[in-house]
Formats: structure tokens, sequence, C-alpha cells
């Protein structure tokens, strides 16, 4: 096992496991939300669903929100979005059971806002290195927002649903 050792508070600290693709990921809003009563640089908690499919694929989707960028005169939209890679750590608790954790990391600029941006993010858990019945007793996962700057993360623990073979 690594050990994580920040050398300076500029350093950048990413989260733990492995970067895993992406299904989707987009931004939500055109307009900013606004929470005009702000003061913290804490993260909002995402809001996440998580199915084992009737396949045996294990189907997350994350909704969260995201301090706006404050955007320079004639930037483009697009320029302005968001860049984030999730990340899925497995580990094995103090009762010896698998568990799962999600990391969505990003990198802004750590300051108190007012004006948030929703973004949503589908992906499927990978089974390395547990194989085929890797999701079995899996009942909850952790998922947590990770500023890779690492002044803030914030995260939540999901209940895992059992699907109905729908799809995306």
């Amino acid at each position: 096992m690594t050990k994580t050792t920040l050398y300076s508070p500029t350093e950048k600290i990413y989260p733990p496991g492995k970067c895993i693709q992406t299904e989707s990921k987009s931004k939500l809003t055109l307009k900013p939300i606004r929470f005009p009563e702000n003061n913290s640089k804490i993260p909002f908690a995402p809001i996440v669903q998580a199915t084992i499919m009737i396949d045996g694929t294990f189907q997350i989707r994350a909704v969260f929100l995201v301090a706006r960028k404050p955007k320079g005169q004639g930037e483009d939209e697009k320029k302005d979005e968001l860049k984030f890679d999730i990340y899925q750590n497995w580990y094995v608790d103090l009762r010896g059971q698998r568990q799962l954790q999600f990391f969505i990391a990003y990198d802004i600029d750590d300051s108190i806002e007012e004006n948030f941006d929703v973004y949503e993010a589908s992906f499927k858990a990978e089974k390395d290195p547990y194989g085929e019945k890797a999701f079995a007793d899996i009942a909850t996962i952790q998922t947590f927002l990770w500023d890779i700057d690492p002044e803030t993360s914030r995260g939540t623990e999901t209940t895992v649903q059992q699907g109905t073979g729908g799809g995306y």
C-alpha cells in the first residue's frame, strides 16, 4: 500500500483506487443554481443511485453540484465546463466484507461561491480483482466529490438496488 504524503499546500492528491471509464458525463444547467447564503467551501453531497442489473453489471448514476467558475469576458461556455474523472476503490471493512467507494475527482479553486452548476455522470463499476461474484455482498456504496487540490471533499452513502434489467 502506498502512503500519500502532502509536501506542500499546492500538491495534488488523487483519490485511492483506479480511474474508470465514464459512460456519460454532462452539465445539466445553463443558468447557475444559486445559494446566496452559502458561506462554506465544502461541496454539497452528491445524489447517487446504484443498481445491480439483471445481467450482473453494477450501474451508478450521480448528480452533483460544483461551484461555478467565474467566466471571463467572451469565454466559451464549453471551455467553462468542469473536467472530472471517476475513481473506483475496493476495500475490506473491519468485518472482512468487500466495500466499494467511488470518487468524482476534479480540480477547481477553493473559494466560497454562491453559484453552482449541476453535473451528471453515469458509469459501471468494474469487477476486478474479484471476478463474477464481486458485487454479490455489496449493500451500500460510498461516493465522494474529491477536489484534488486537496482542500475539500464531501461524500454520501447509497443503498444498492436490485435492477429489473432496464437499459440506458
